[in-house]
């Protein structure tokens, strides 16, 4: 009975016997020979790997000529070994000595310790390969470690070696004996065939070689390999030809250059180390191959892109074994992956939506009942979840006898046409509602010209719409050529142009007869409309009625040339104005316009680029100070604020000091915005004159009526302290009260005098308005009925306090005055918007409207409860003055009959920071 081991042993023996028979054979090539020794010797020792180096042509070179189970990592170290080097093949062969050695022992040579890293095995054997005592080469295998066949293991190789020196010694006399057979075939083959050393040198070509390089066997053994190829690819053919000595062999395409410069596309097959030291490759010409495979290759790529675009499949159905078979387009269109097989029409019929599974079984139930095809539209479920819509038209193929044998369809994926159609429906949908929402004609004809469609617009502007043909177009529409007034002739029209020749008309301006006889002004339009050939389908027209437009046009040009007269008429009164006037304005940056007096006022002979720098270089407060920075009158009118009557002082050096008087305001837009701000310079030189003497003789006359008049309230006082006459103290204490009435007239008129003089000099101090309040109205003999209502709390001010005393007290002496006897009279005071607001409120009769437009006036008086009010009529004159003076206003509201209420403002100022208020 035979056991297993014996039948391995058995199958292993007899590998070997027929390796060696191979190896002895007469027959055998050097390089079968090489092959036959790795697979024997690898068969006998049991090796991993199995090395076989030849020895190069001029002997100095060791060259892996064939192998088994060699990684390319040990290939590409040690594949080639100079015969000096320290490595276990070198010494072998120089030695012609068997060895045997550990891998694992140290200081091995270089080639042992590359096997070692790249873990080829534990043991290492060589032997030389010698013939007649010419060296032809190593063999090196790398084995396990096995000690119970060590003793063995060398001589077996040693004696394998000797068999394979013999074998490829006959081989090779064997070769040199069919060299001349071979000679002959190298000459005459139809491919190129180069041979070339270790280096890539050709050492030898054949005449087709010649042919296809164009260049002589003499020219061509002085190249190397690179020289064969295009400058731009030397690095890559250097990189390449290592790999290929490593690998052994090589094929491929690419440019080759031939001697005359030109390049063809070659392919390449060559054989490593066909003999030791030598390497051949054979070349041949595939330009024209390479072209029609290229073409072949783009045509197929276009029968593939037409049909991914057209997405069409087959399938078609095996009804006796009731497989479906699909081409590669159903794959894509079910979500198959590519080559997916086979299936049952089940399962086929499973990628059918179930919504219209019933619609696509009965058709295909119809087709093999009798009908012979079927056409359908349904949704499918991808395998990937995608829905779509496919067309599927099929074909049912009979045996002889009728019956149904196969099913074949295809199908066409139409869901981007689907949905372009819904697409398309939803656009002329809304090309109809535009159409009809559109406020211009607009009018579609064919390519007769004959009119197809009008929206709504087109038949109000006509007055009406027939859709006729060319010929009697002329007559149903009348229009005459505003230019010239000639009436429009049938051929004239837009559209008949764009229908005859093409022709895009934009803009013809007609008068047209509309419905009733009406005439309009319209703007013809028209344009031909053409297919992707060029060729025309019809015409569009399109009438703008600018009848209204062209009338409010007219309007228009008429209010701009009264506009132009009338900035004409303006400009020529600013220019010749006595009055400074320096206009900013804001829409493009600050840029500044001046008249011919604020040029002479400021001194401005030429162009000037910073007109601001120079006002604030040339305008003072009047007592020559600088003006505080962003306080020039025309910056407070850039924020908004109005500048009334303001006094300041122009120096133009080398001329005399101008006073001038200014007022500026703010220019706004209808919405509220500033657009700019102007404002004017008067010269008050001679006013200021006059206002001085007017002061010297008001103050003069003042000053001489106070004496007698403070001599007439000392006697009369006298007279009341001391008369013992009833009578006599009655009449001097009205005296008194005479003389103190004039008094207060005298200094009224002093006030007066110095506010109209603008000569009113404040003494300024941080006060508190609350405290200032509950003064005057403590010193109030009338005290009982005030109230004083302090609304949040009040910031400090920078006042003359004795004056706004002044203001309040005359603003409550007024209320007592006009109000109605023994109603009360509310102070209040808030901040409100960076000033502090102060009102005196009292009920009573009130102030009519008229009274109210000349209120602040001078000797203006109202009547009270008990007929006219005597004195002056200064009091409320002096309070705008007093209060304009510290940069404030004062305004009046009253309610005939209910309440009056007298409030002004005081503009809180912005402290240094640290610094203290009080």
């Amino acid at each position: 009975m035979v056991g297993a081991n014996d039948v391995v042993f058995s199958d292993h023996a007899g590998a070997f016997a027929k390796l060696a028979a191979g190896l002895l054979s007469s027959e055998i090539e050097p390089r079968d020979a090489h092959r036959l020794a790795v697979e024997l010797v690898a068969s006998a020792l049991d090796a991993d790997v199995t090395l076989v180096y030849g020895l190069g042509g001029d002997e100095r070179m060791l060259a892996v000529s064939a192998h088994r189970g060699a990684p390319e990592a040990l290939l590409a170290r040690i594949g080639s070994l100079p015969l000096e080097s320290a490595s276990l093949a070198a010494r072998v062969a120089r030695a012609r000595k068997a060895a045997d050695v550990d891998i694992a022992a140290k200081d091995v040579l270089v080639d042992l310790r590359v096997a070692a890293e790249l873990g080829c095995g534990q043991r290492a054997l060589a032997a030389p390969l010698v013939s007649e005592e010419r060296l032809l080469g190593v063999l090196v295998c790398f084995t396990p470690r096995a000690e119970s066949g060590r003793d063995r293991a060398l001589p077996m190789l040693s004696a394998l070696t000797g068999l394979i020196a013999a074998s490829l010694s006959a081989a090779t006399q064997a070769t040199l004996g069919h060299d001349r057979r071979y000679r002959k075939l190298f000459e005459h083959a139809l491919d190129g065939i180069i041979v070339t050393d270790d280096e890539g040198r050709l050492v030898d070509v054949n005449p087709r070689t010649c042919e296809l390089l164009r260049a002589s066997r003499a020219e061509l053994l002085r190249r190397t390999w690179v020289d064969l190829k295009p400058p731009e690819l030397a690095s890559q053919v250097r990189a390449n030809w290592s790999q290929f000595l490593l690998v052994g062999r090589w094929n491929a395409e690419g440019p080759f250059r031939r001697a005359d410069g030109t390049t063809f596309v070659g392919e390449v097959t060559a054989q490593a180390h066909f003999i030791p030291g030598r390497h051949m490759g054979i070349l041949r010409d595939v330009t024209a191959r390479k072209q029609s495979e290229e073409a072949l290759r783009r045509s197929e790529e276009r029968l593939a892109r037409a049909q991914r675009i057209a997405r069409i499949g087959s399938w078609e159905w095996d009804i006796d074994t009731n497989e479906v078979a699909w081409s590669d387009e159903c794959d894509r269109l079910f979500g198959l992956p590519p080559g997916a097989g086979k299936m049952t029409y089940e399962q086929f019929f499973s990628f059918v939506h179930p919504d219209d599974h019933t619609e696509v079984d009965e058709a295909v139930r119809r087709a093999l009942g009798g009908s012979l095809s079927f056409s359908i539209h349904h949704r499918t479920l991808a395998h990937d979840g995608r829905e779509q819509i496919v067309h599927a038209d099929g074909d049912v193929i009979r045996d002889e006898a009728g019956h149904p044998i196969r099913l074949c369809a295809t199908v066409r994926d139409v869901t981007e046409q689907r949905r372009a159609e819904r697409a398309l429906q939803k656009s002329e949908l809304l090309f109809r509602q535009v159409l009809e929402t559109l406020p211009v004609g607009v009018w579609v004809s064919d390519e007769r010209g004959q009119l197809v469609l009008v929206n709504p617009a087109g038949r109000r502007i006509w007055g009406g719409a027939r859709l006729v043909g060319p010929e009697p177009f002329g007559e149903e529409h009348k229009a005459w050529w505003v230019a010239t007034g000639e009436e429009v002739k049938p051929d004239e029209w837009a559209l008949h142009r764009a229908i005859r020749s093409g022709e895009a008309t934009l803009n013809d301006l007609l008068e047209i007869e509309a419905g009733g006889g009406r005439h309009r002004l319209v703007l013809n339009s028209a344009a031909p409309v053409r297919d992707p050939q060029g060729r025309v389908l019809g015409a569009f027209v399109i009438n703008d009625d600018v009848t209204e437009q062209r009338r409010l046009e007219a309007e228009r040009e008429r209010l701009v040339d009264a506009l132009s007269t009338e900035r004409r008429w303006l400009r020529a009164v600013i220019d010749r104005s006595p009055i400074g006037i320096v206009l900013c304005e804001l829409e493009k940056g600050e840029r500044f316009v001046m008249n011919r007096r604020a040029e002479e006022l400021l001194g401005v002979t030429g162009p000037i680029e910073d007109v601001l720098g120079l006002m604030r270089q040339r305008v003072h407060l009047p007592d020559g100070s600088k003006v505080p920075h962003e306080d020039l009158s025309i910056e407070r009118g850039l924020r908004g604020q109005m500048v009334t009557g303001r006094e300041l002082l122009l120096r133009v050096p080398g001329k005399p000091d101008v006073s001038i008087l200014t007022s500026a305001s703010p220019i706004r837009s209808e919405g509220g915005q500033t657009l700019g701000a102007v404002v004017t310079y008067e010269d008050i030189t001679s006013l200021k004159e006059l206002e001085r003497l007017q002061q010297e003789w008001t103050s003069m006359v003042a000053h001489d009526l106070r004496h007698p008049v403070t001599t007439i309230k000392t006697l009369a006082g006298m007279v009341t302290r001391s008369s013992a006459d009833p009578t006599a103290r009655y009449r001097a204490t009205r005296i008194v009260d005479s003389a103190e009435r004039l008094g207060r007239m005298i200094g009224d008129l002093l006030d007066l005098s110095r506010i109209e003089a603008r000569r009113l000099s404040l003494v300024r101090a941080p006060t508190d308005v609350s405290a200032l309040l509950a003064h005057v109205i403590e010193a109030n003999e009338a005290r009982e009925r005030v109230t004083l209502s302090i609304r949040g709390e009040l910031p400090a001010v920078s006042i003359d306090a004795q004056r706004i005393e002044q203001v309040v007290e005359n603003l409550l002496s007024n209320a007592f005055k006009y109000g109605a006897p023994g109603t009360p009279i509310e102070i209040s005071a808030q901040a409100r918007g960076g000033e502090v607001v102060v009102a005196v409120r009292n009920q009573g009769p009130g102030i009519t409207a008229e009274d109210m437009r000349a209120l602040f006036e001078r000797f203006q008086r109202g009547r009270a409860h008990g007929g006219a009010i005597k004195g002056l009529g200064l009091g409320l004159y002096i309070v705008r003055g007093l209060v304009e003076a510290h940069g404030g206003r004062v305004v009046a509201e009253s309610v005939p009959g209910e309440t009056t209420t007298f409030s002004f403002s005081l503009p809180v100022p912005t402290w240094p920071e640290g610094a203290e208020v009080g």
